[in-house]
């Protein structure tokens, strides 16, 4: 019998990560700012949550304000299409479980979201800033595949990096202001 059970958790052990938990090569982030580039585009910034690495990520300036509000707590009116969407899951009964960067192609970056619904597991392509600005309103993890962030990705920050990063912004604002002056 012990051998059956020894056996069971062998087979089971590599469907443990369908869940909200990760693959073992998804790589837990967390938005750590948004800036506008030299051409005067929103450049999210994903930073490893165990680590030093970041992934910037341009977006568009609806999606940059989108997630920005979110981070702030700051509730529209009325519900803009993330919020809709976030709402959407949850009114069908569904869990966005999480939230992937899978690959990026020709320049272009790619993720999927990952529901539960109705004891199913499905994925949903979608393009990152949605993923993302849908993740934060959901509380759902966001993971970058290491692929990406060996073909995309920056070296570990240190300190200079930072005040390289923070210098991108307007004179006077701080990383959690930034977001904000989309």
């Amino acid at each position: 019998m012990a051998l059956h059970a020894i056996l069971a958790l062998v087979l089971l052990a590599p469907l443990a990560c369908s869940g909200r938990g990760e693959a073992p090569n998804e790589v837990p982030v967390r938005v750590s700012l948004i800036l506008r580039d030299a051409q005067n585009t929103p450049v999210l910034i994903l930073e490893e949550a165990a680590g030093a690495r970041m992934l910037p990520i341009s977006i568009g300036a609806a999606e940059a304000s989108s997630i920005a509000a979110e981070m702030h707590h700051e509730r529209p009116a009325r519900p803009n299409s993330h919020d809709f969407a976030a709402r959407l899951i949850t009114g069908l009964d569904g869990e966005l479980l999480r939230v992937v960067v899978t690959e990026i192609h020709a320049g272009t970056f790619y993720a999927i979201l990952v529901l539960g619904v109705g004891g199913k597991r499905i994925e949903i392509d979608a393009r990152p800033s949605d993923a993302i600005a849908t993740a934060l309103r959901a509380g759902a993890p966001i993971l970058v595949r290491e692929q990406v962030f060996e073909e995309a990705g920056q070296p570990p920050a240190d300190d200079a990096d930072r005040e390289a990063i923070a210098g991108a912004a307007p004179a006077g604002s701080s990383p959690a202001t930034r977001a904000v002056e989309l």
